[in-house]
């Protein structure tokens, strides 16, 4: 019953994320259309049958049976209506007010991917603090790339493929879309800066690359629980613990601590801790909790990003734009071949994360809608037949060649794009299906 009401979220949550994309998409091409004297004839939310709606004016508002995009029909706008030269059919419109209504959906979904991020960082939104550090490495799984290229805790990735990573965001960035790829690690250690070429894995359950490290987080103590071995030895909110020993180990940062502490199994630990400008020594010996050897205190590892208007805009603007070129860095890398096309999702994926974002608040719910709108608008401007792209493409064409193609030729044109969008869409499911169906992997 948990995985049927799990799966009934998603779905849920799938519908909203798509409805809003499908009508905001829709609802460019319908307003510019009217705005310039275009005949709708009918606006509908999803493919097929009509299920509901009403007729008002000249248009027909429906629903229809399939959810999985939407349309806007206009007179005279397919090749096989009946032209009249009615001042309100599409084709009787110059080419600017034809290129003003295909470009005019994209770019809704573009804005409203705009407007949602900025939205998000005025209401505040958690991000992981190592996000906006240097990419200091501060855990190494066993097994792992990393591991076997002979990192270490403290190295610091500098720059990847020749490309400065200053953060550790441009970091994940570069790695997450190389799966299963050499990258060439620039790594500073103890001053010096070295090279270091390393073959990425892939993340269980998503196709993004990993190399297996994580960041260095500082171990500031947020809190320490009451009666706990921290709480006995005297340590308090916001001392930075540097580092922690055991005989001739020793660790630092949190995660590597963290660690240490647990594998201690409750013997003495000495923690050379900073307060106030002074380093001091104390011996704590950590307890069970919860299954694990703990000395009783919290890392704050999340901070709230928020912002007044003006700030929050600039920063949708440049997130935005950084979204936009690594989408388009990852279409370069699939059509040639160093990104498998495994790294596309479709519906049942976008659906599942929906349903993860709904159920981590409103702030992450909005933050993933901008980024499937932005997608979406990026996606439907590519120049592939059948597309708003397509229909944009075209009429550049004609107008470099200063006259138009015949009807013939645009038909054929379109077919094999319908085909094209076929194929893709295949694909894409299939992923979808090999990614939640371990038997098909």
């Amino acid at each position: 019953m948990a995985l049927l009401g799990s799966i009934g979220f998603s779905i849920l949550a799938f519908l909203f994320v798509l409805g809003v994309m499908i009508f905001i998409h829709e609802f460019g091409h319908y307003a510019v259309a009217k705005l310039l004297g275009i005949r709708v004839e009918v606006f509908s939310l999803g493919f097929g049958r009509r299920l509901i709606g009403f007729k008002r004016n000249d248009t027909d508002y429906r629903i229809s049976l399939l959810p999985l995009g939407g349309y806007v029909k206009m007179a005279g706008e397919n090749y096989d209506d009946e032209l009249s030269g009615d001042p309100g059919e599409f084709m009787s419109h110059p080419k600017m007010h034809r290129f003003a209504v295909a470009v005019a959906g994209p770019i809704m979904n573009i804005a409203l991917a705009l407007i949602l991020v900025a939205a998000t960082f005025m209401l505040g939104i958690p991000a992981a603090k190592h996000l906006h550090q240097a990419a200091v490495i501060g855990s190494i799984a066993d097994g792992s790339p990393a591991q076997q290229a002979g990192l270490q805790i403290q190295d610091t990735i500098v720059a990847i493929d020749g490309r400065p990573t200053p953060t550790w965001r441009e970091a994940e960035l570069q790695i997450s879309i190389s799966p299963n790829q050499e990258l060439l690690l620039s790594i500073e250690r103890n001053g010096s800066v070295f090279d270091q070429s390393v073959m990425t894995s892939v993340t269980e359950g998503i196709e993004i690359g990993t190399i297996g490290a994580g960041p260095f987080i500082p171990y500031i103590v947020a809190e320490v629980g009451p009666e706990s071995p921290a709480a006995r030895a005297g340590l308090q909110a916001n001392d930075a613990i540097l580092q922690v020993s055991l005989g001739e180990k020793t660790s630092r940062g949190f995660n590597d601590s963290a660690d240490m502490i647990n594998s201690s199994e409750g013997l003495p630990l000495q923690f050379e801790v900073e307060r106030g400008g002074q380093v001091f020594e104390m011996i704590i010996a950590p307890e069970e909790m919860d299954g694990r050897w703990r000395i009783g205190t919290t890392v704050q590892v999340m901070e709230l990003e928020k912002y007044g208007f003006f700030e929050s805009l600039s920063r949708s603007l440049e997130r935005n734009y950084r979204l936009t070129m690594l989408t388009f860095e990852v279409v370069g890398r699939i059509f040639t071949g160093r990104t498998s096309l495994k790294a596309m999702s479709g519906p049942i994926e976008i659906a599942r994360f929906s349903g993860m974002a709904a159920a981590l608040g409103g702030t992450q719910l909005l933050n993933f809608m901008a980024l499937v709108s932005l997608q979406l608008g990026i996606f439907n401007l590519m120049p592939i037949p059948i597309l708003d792209g397509g229909v944009i493409a075209l009429l550049g064409f004609e107008g470099l060649i200063r006259r138009d193609l015949s009807i013939r030729v645009k038909e054929r044109i379109f077919q094999v794009g319908f085909v094209f969008l076929m194929l893709l869409m295949g694909i894409v499911i299939f992923n979808d299906l090999a990614k939640n169906l371990p038997i098909l992997d």
